[in-house]
Formats: C-alpha cells, sequence, structure tokens
C-alpha cells in the first residue's frame, strides 16, 4: 500500500510536468525545465526519485532541426545510442541535471523494455512503467525502471492513431529500486 501511494505521487509529479509544457504551447525550453523542476523540489518532496526529465519523440525527418535546437542550449548535444527501431526518443532534458548527465540525448527507444513502455504511454494516454532496466546514471547497476507519462500538441486526443500522430514528448522519472525503497522508509 505504501508503495502505491508513493507512486500515485510520483505520478501526479509526471502529470504536472506535462501540464507545465502544455501551458508553454506544448515545448519547454531547458531553462525552463530547470525552473519547473527546482520548484518542484523533487529532493524533498519526492524521496526515491532520482530526476525528472523530458524526452522528445522525433520521426526521421525532424531529427536535424530537433539537434538544432537542443545545440543551442548545449553545444555536445547528441542522441545515443544508434538502432534500427525507427522510433526516435531522446532524453532532451532532466533535472538534476549533474547527476544525471548520462542520461541526456539517450533514445529510450534503442531498448525493449523503454520503448515498451513509451509506446505504450503514447498509445493510452496514459502514464506507464518500465520492466527492470539499468539505468545509464546509476553507475551500480542496480534495478531501476522509468515512469512514462505522454504529452501530445492540440487537443486531447480520444483515439490510438490521434495519439500517434499527435505525440510531442513524454515527461519522465528514473527510479533506482534501492533509492525507491530507501525513499519509502
Amino acid at each position: 500500500g505504501l508503495i502505491e501511494e508513493r507512486m500515485r505521487k510520483y505520478e501526479d509529479a509526471l502529470w504536472a510536468g506535462v501540464s507545465t509544457i502544455q501551458s508553454h504551447g506544448g515545448d519547454i525550453t531547458r531553462d525552463e525545465w530547470r525552473t519547473f523542476a527546482e520548484t518542484l523540489r523533487i529532493d524533498e518532496k519526492y524521496p526515491g526519485i532520482s530526476g525528472i526529465g523530458v524526452i522528445h519523440y522525433l520521426e526521421q525527418m525532424d531529427v536535424q532541426s530537433y539537434l538544432a535546437e537542443r545545440r543551442i542550449e548545449r553545444p555536445d548535444f547528441r542522441i545515443h545510442p544508434e538502432h534500427l527501431d525507427p522510433n526516435l526518443m531522446p532524453i532532451s532534458f532532466i533535472e538534476p541535471e549533474a547527476t544525471n548527465a548520462a542520461a541526456v540525448g539517450l533514445d529510450v527507444g534503442h531498448e525493449l523494455n523503454r520503448r515498451t513502455a513509451a509506446l505504450a504511454s503514447r498509445d493510452t494516454g496514459n502514464a506507464q512503467i518500465t520492466g527492470p532496466i539499468f539505468l545509464v546514471q546509476d553507475a551500480g547497476h542496480t534495478p531501476g525502471f522509468l515512469f512514462y507519462a505522454p504529452f501530445y500538441s492540440g487537443e486531447p486526443a480520444d483515439t490510438v492513431s490521434e495519439r500517434q500522430d499527435r505525440i510531442l514528448g513524454a515527461v519522465y522519472a528514473p527510479f533506482v529500486v534501492r533509492k525507491l525503497m530507501e525513499g519509502l522508509l
């Protein structure tokens, strides 16, 4: 029960991020996201969460303009690793950035559990948790997971097809299971 209650609280933080992005017209800058995350005070209010970030969903034809935009904020920004799946879902920014720097630019489409949950979240319009993964920012390589909440362009989408056509991205939070349990206690 304690875990369910805490996860609902974390989900509320994700939807607050979605609302913030929607209030900025469906996109947000790195500095605006940092202000949001600092105001959220995740270290104090959400013990167990490792950060809160933004993932953008891209089509191949949008990659160059996306990279140009990200490189204004961060000149060395790159999408990694390369993979064959046509879905590109790079992490654009995450706060706190210092402890999550390895995740910036990571394409969550590169790995089955990350990609499956991201696409399920996109298609349902609901928050979604991945299966077990190892987080790139966790030097201890302990079990973890990601939690996604999608955001779209325009009015709320009613069908899977509309959601797939209008997806812009997701607000997400990475969790290290050990840290989550420490936060619960």
